[in-house]
């Protein structure tokens, strides 16, 4: 259930799915600078279940709904693969969002207290520990300061050692670093920086989500939404966008996914 308001995009692409126009969008808050160092947990204020609850109450949920009745059986097959793909990609946007998030959404999840309840919607409403609308505050305790780059780049990294990383590199590795699909991590040993694929950082669930795709390719009956569904599968897998997005572009059928990064 979509919830609004929304805070403002990031600089930075991120995996998101949206499954019809009636989808829901993962919030974001990813800067694309890398991390400052993070203030010591026991420094950061949380909130108690009243407050939290307060927190919540700002936002109005929404429902979003879509006829789809008039769809054939293997078209809402389809449909309910996409749907299950989109579940993957909000798994894994929190993994994007910050390396803690799914420890604290575990740790959530077995919390049955009133506190622990609030804590958990208002974590799904952020999609992390930080209140957005409070200068992104943390509600729930022993987080750090919300990471300024999100899961892009190393924490701890500076600024200045990524910037004199990027110019030491030629300038196929440059344009490779600086690309919409890559996530900068330490070298062996923690020595150094490198570019690394989305296909490879987040192979484990992209491979789900491409599975799932083919089997929504095979249910429909019409030809550009299965050519989208089969090019964005591949996609997932070697990184390259380019064709997934043209057959988006091309896509003339009853169902409309967006889903990537």
């Amino acid at each position: 259930m979509p919830h609004s308001p929304a805070s403002p995009a990031s600089r930075r692409p991120r995996l998101v799915a949206i499954v019809l126009t009636a989808g829901a969008m993962a919030l974001a808050g990813c800067a694309g600078e890398p991390a400052t160092p993070q203030k010591a947990a026991e420094e950061v204020p949380v909130a108690e279940a009243a407050e939290v609850q307060q927190m919540a109450a700002r936002f109005a949920p929404v429902d979003i709904g879509a006829d789809i009745e008039s769809l054939p059986g293997n078209e809402k097959q389809a449909l309910a693969k996409l749907v299950e793909a989109g579940w993957l990609m909000d798994g894994l946007f929190l993994r994007q969002v910050w390396s803690g998030n799914e420890g604290v959404l575990m740790k959530l999840l077995a919390d049955d207290s009133p506190t622990g309840r609030a804590r958990l919607d208002y974590f799904l409403i952020n999609k992390g520990p930080w209140s957005r609308l409070d200068h992104n505050a943390g509600f729930v305790p022993g987080v750090p300061e919300k990471p300024a780059s999100a899961n892009f780049y190393p924490e701890g990294a500076t600024k200045e050692e990524v910037e004199a990383w990027y110019k030491s590199l030629p300038e196929f590795e440059r344009a490779e670093a600086t690309g919409f699909f890559t996530v900068i991590r330490r070298g062996a040993g923690g020595k150094g920086l490198q570019a690394v694929p989305y296909s490879v950082v987040y192979r484990d669930t992209l491979e789900r989500a491409a599975a799932l795709l083919r089997d929504a390719a095979s249910h429909t009956a019409q030809p550009t939404l299965r050519r989208f569904l089969e090019l964005r599968a591949d996609s997932f897998l070697s990184n390259d966008y380019y064709e997934s997005d043209v057959a988006w572009m091309e896509l003339d059928a009853s169902i409309e996914p967006t889903i990537g990064p």
